[in-house]
């Protein structure tokens, strides 16, 4: 499926005709009125913001007039959202995005997307969002698709007070992106990141290998020749016979996992998910740079890009 940049006429044509209130989500239809709206009106980046609407019907005319290249809203929340002050609570967001993925299957270059990248992307929210299920005893979890790739958007109480360094290890758990240490593991951690590992090293061929710092051609060939081996190592939290495998000294096998960390931490930008004012695309608005709908995505398993065609493409397309 070829993603091609909505025209203005084709922006109007979404928000006269396609744009349904009833898309949007109910956690933000409940709070529209504390939230921070920002848009993007011509391309050029979300630079219209602190924009507060107290009914979704002022929304409505908003986007009827104007027909924004992109619309976007708070993660926060706020007793004055058009000052962006009096702070209330935030959600804790991840934002999953195919293009930036750190290891791709397909051909993509860094910055573009494919319906696979897209599927990878898909599958790494699935993933995030049954660790904080079973892990965190984290339930109000929903996914949004974003155009590019999906964002997590969670709603409990108990995580939207959160300051900036709790996000962080958060996020660090979530991903993998922190090595084990004696407590964490204690604390459950250590199967997370053995599974984050395994994922990101079966990913990875000799031209991949290659980045990682003190990593020798030859032992990169050991590594790779038994990979399977060291999947099951990994799996079964045997690190030590990981480093045998590959014939790794104790600095060199610091540097691999700390670059398979980095990878691990790359399968979503972190700093979304600890700034408390970040603003993302709304649910049932346009991505005009792809000309898909961002949308609510209430069965992850089933979703198909389909889904978030406009109508004005199957026009464009026919």
């Amino acid at each position: 499926m070829k993603m091609h940049e909505a025209t203005p006429e084709e922006r109007k044509q979404f928000y006269s005709e396609e744009w349904n209130k009833r898309e949007l989500p109910d956690f933000i239809l409940h709070t529209l009125s504390l939230r921070e709206f920002g848009f993007d009106l011509d391309g050029t980046g979300p630079s219209h913001r602190y924009n507060q609407f107290m009914t979704v019907e002022k929304l409505m005319e908003y986007l009827q007039n104007r027909a924004p290249y992109s619309v976007f809203a708070s993660v926060a929340l706020y007793d004055q959202p058009s000052m962006r002050k009096g702070w209330l609570k935030s959600e804790l967001a991840f934002d999953i995005d195919a293009k930036d993925l750190p290891l791709k299957s397909c051909g993509c270059t860094s910055g573009k997307v494919c319906e696979r990248c897209i599927d990878e992307a898909r599958r790494i929210a699935i993933e995030f969002a049954d660790t904080m299920r079973t892990d965190l005893g984290l339930h109000n979890i929903v996914f949004s698709y974003s155009g590019r790739g999906f964002h997590i958007r969670v709603t409990d109480d108990t995580i939207m007070t959160l300051e900036q360094t709790e996000r962080t290890q958060v996020v660090e758990y979530v991903t993998g992106g922190v090595i084990p240490t004696d407590v964490t593991m204690a604390l459950g951690y250590s199967q997370v990141f053995r599974e984050r590992l395994a994922r990101t090293f079966k990913g990875l061929d000799e031209q991949r290998l290659s980045k990682a710092r003190g990593l020798r051609k030859s032992i990169i060939q050991k590594l790779l020749a038994e990979k399977e081996r060291a999947l099951e190592a990994i799996r079964r939290g045997k690190l030590n016979e990981l480093s045998t495998l590959g014939g790794l000294g104790p600095k060199t096998f610091r540097q691999f996992l700390d670059f398979l960390v980095r990878l691990n931490s790359e399968c979503t930008d972190g700093k979304v998910t600890i700034d408390t004012k970040r603003i993302l695309r709304l649910p049932s608005s346009l991505h005009s740079g792809v000309s898909m709908k961002c949308m609510l995505v209430r069965d992850m398993e089933r979703f198909k890009l389909e889904d978030a065609l406009p109508k004005f493409v199957s026009e464009r397309e026919s």
